[in-house]
């Protein structure tokens, strides 16, 4: 498995071990290490191979876990992270398509015992189950095997844990409810290619929601108000375009008509304008 040492998104989707249905995030962190962690569109299944982590899931209150243990957190959180003792860690995301698929199949008992509402920032701390542990460990062979189907028993071992997450009650509501929450179905359409050049009205009115509701609630969620959510992903974006577009094609791309506002939010953000960016980006990809 590839390692990684932070908590970069560049660094997980560089090293990500990733199927159809799951990626797989295998992390070792030293003694002390500190940062904030992101669980961006889908849920994490965070587990503990060796060490221990002290963590505050969106603020809650800091609690700590290890190897008997996993937190399960919903998509869009954000986690405070310290290591006491040097720590290795695997990190599984699902699917959507993983996901429905279980849900598909689950019992009636399983959705009528359901709670009605969920509090969107919890989260689920547990003890690793004997079924958990035997799947959890399985994973671990898989990986280590040189299997040419590595893949689809992946994939297949994956399906089994969710089985065993949904069959617990808080796990349950955090995968079941996850696809569905208008938040975030909201920061889905926002991160796709079209919803980077809607605006945020018409994310509100795609989710069914009045653009004052919609905005409080977003910012409960995320900690951001959709507007600062939706500039920084065009923002982003916008830098990867500066590469092969001018500044005015970028802009518009992005869904800026206005060039002269286009540029002072690219300054704000990145200390550069998008020409003298694209002068360095150009520069320094030429050396290379």
């Amino acid at each position: 498995m590839k390692t990684i040492k932070n908590f970069s998104r560049v660094a997980e989707r560089e090293y990500a071990i990733t199927t159809s249905d799951i990626n797989l995030l295998y992390y070792e962190l030293p003694q002390f290490f500190q940062d904030e962690y992101h669980t961006y569109n889908q849920p994490r299944l965070c587990t503990i191979l060796n060490g221990a982590k002290e963590v505050s899931v969106n603020q809650s209150q800091s609690f700590q876990y290890q190897k008997d243990e996993f937190v399960l957190l919903p998509p869009d959180s954000s986690v405070h992270m310290s290591m006491p003792k040097s720590t290795q860690a695997l990190v599984y995301e699902f699917s959507d398509r993983i996901i429905d698929g279980v849900l598909q199949q689950v019992s009636d008992s399983l959705e009528s015992n359901a709670i009605s509402t969920l509090n969107y920032k919890q989260f689920e701390c547990s003890k690793v189950s004997n079924r958990m542990g035997a799947l959890h460990h399985r994973t671990l062979d898989i990986l280590n095997d040189n299997n040419e189907n590595i893949p689809f028993l992946l994939n297949l071992n994956s399906q089994e844990m969710v089985y065993e997450l949904v069959k617990q009650q808080g796990c349950f509501e955090i995968i079941r409810n996850h696809g569905h929450h208008p938040i975030s179905r909201a920061m889905r359409m926002m991160n796709s290619d079209l919803g980077k050049v809607m605006s945020v009205s018409d994310v509100a009115e795609e989710v069914g929601m009045s653009l004052s509701n919609f905005s409080q609630r977003f910012k409960a969620m995320t900690d951001k108000t959709p507007k600062a959510y939706l500039k920084d992903l065009k923002l982003e974006q916008a830098k990867l375009l500066l590469g092969n577009a001018s500044v005015t094609d970028t802009a518009m791309e992005v869904g800026y008509d206005n060039i002269s506002h286009f540029i002072r939010l690219f300054k704000a953000e990145f200390g550069l304008t998008p020409k003298q960016y694209q002068q360095h980006h150009c520069r320094t990809a030429n050396l290379h």
